[in-house]
This record gives structure tokens, sequence and C-alpha cells, in this order.
């Protein structure tokens, strides 16, 4: 199949949203002194923009981003457990129920995405 048709499978709005999403991410886990994890989910970011602006779509390394970030939420990480801190307590809770939302919101791209690349290849 021709690499016009992955990208009408795949569309770049779906990539940038999932950038959106991991930038957001990083921010809310920065704020909430996560700053490890908020270190890796820069560098997905990163790696979401290398796909976006590359001149011929990649379903090689999407694929395997999907599947890295993915990661994050299984194989006894602790990312799933996480709690933000923030000295006002009311910032606390808004940044955690913020945090839960954007993880969500998350998986739900990557499963989406994650169908998307298995059905392709299939």
């Amino acid at each position: 199949m021709s690499k016009f048709k992955i990208m009408q499978k795949i569309e770049k709005w779906r990539i940038e949203e999932l950038a959106i999403v991991l930038n957001e991410l990083t921010t809310l886990l920065r704020t909430g002194e996560s700053r490890d994890w908020a270190n890796v989910f820069s560098h997905f970011y990163d790696e979401s923009q290398k796909i976006i602006f590359k001149k011929e779509f990649d379903l090689d390394a999407l694929s395997k981003l999907v599947i890295n970030i993915k990661n994050c939420f299984f194989n006894g990480h602790s990312f799933k457990e996480i709690a933000l801190r923030h000295k006002s307590p009311r910032e606390e809770i808004k940044l955690n129920e913020g945090f839960l939302f954007v993880r969500a919101r998350l998986y739900k791209i990557l499963t989406d995405l994650e169908h998307r690349v298995a059905e392709y290849i299939n």
C-alpha cells in the first residue's frame, strides 16, 4: 500500500493531538514536582515532533513511540500511581484532577493509534 493511504488511515492531526497531550502532561508533571516523569514525557513529545515534521511518514517510528508510551502504563511503572504535589492543597487537588484527565486522554489516543497501526500492518 502506498504511503498516501497510510496518511489517510493515520491522519497528521492525530499525531499532532498526541503531541499536544504529551506537552500538556509534561507541564503538569513539572508543576507537580515529578521532574523525572516530566523528562520522560518531554522526550516522547520530542519524538512525536520528529514524526510530525518528517517529509515522509514513518509508521515504524509512530508504532515504536506508541508502544514506548503505553509501556509507562504497565509493567510495574510508577506512572499509574503518581500523585502530584503543590504547596497549596487546593491547587494540588486541581493539579491531580487535571493529571488524571490528561493521563486518561493520552491512553485513549494511544489505544486509537495502536489500533490504527495494527489494522494497517495486518
